[in-house]
């Protein structure tokens, strides 16, 4: 379980180029008259705090920019839940080539060759829920394979790069 831990840790430390976003929202929820927003997150052990606190500046940052403004839960329009996680994956693939192909395609022989990638593939998942209701109103899912970062700088700029995308298909109030 710790082990879990350490590789979120090393989520900050991750390229943005293979990010994939899934979002979905209640069809029936008026966004329009969403005003307010806050930020919870449970942490878990071994979590970092790091981490956490980078998302949620970022996140913080990026419904800002969209024309909300941050507030106490007890006085919210909405309330923005994340959670994140991280798990070891092997791609394996194989490869068939042809040898010995002579001029009609007669005597060859086939040959396959498999090649194994191992990565860390990481997962955020951004909540905004209704507090009136407690039911989700918007979902947004980001899914990427981690790279490493070196300073604390580049980490922070990396996960407001991911929260950026993460959190596009969020109606703005601008």
């Amino acid at each position: 379980m710790k082990y879990i831990y350490l590789l979120l840790l090393v989520w900050l430390g991750v390229g943005c180029s293979s990010l994939e976003v899934h979002h979905d929202y209640d069809e029936n929820y008026n966004f329009s008259k969403v005003r307010t927003f806050s930020i919870t997150h449970r942490v878990k052990e071994g979590e970092s705090t790091l981490v956490n606190d980078r998302i949620t500046s970022a996140l913080k940052d990026v419904l800002t920019t969209k024309g909300y403004k941050n507030v106490q839960s007890d006085a919210a329009d909405l309330i923005f839940v994340y959670h994140y996680g991280a798990k070891d994956k092997v791609d394996i693939r194989t490869d068939y080539q042809m040898v010995g192909i002579h001029r009609y395609g007669f005597g060859g022989s086939m040959i396959a060759t498999q090649s194994t990638y191992k990565y860390t593939e990481a997962s955020i998942i951004i909540d905004a829920y209704n507090p009136k209701t407690n039911k989700i109103v918007f979902r947004s899912i980001g899914t990427l394979e981690l790279e490493h970062q070196k300073t604390p700088q580049e980490k922070k700029a990396y996960v407001e790069k991911i929260i950026l995308k993460v959190m596009k298909n969020f109606p703005s109030q601008k």
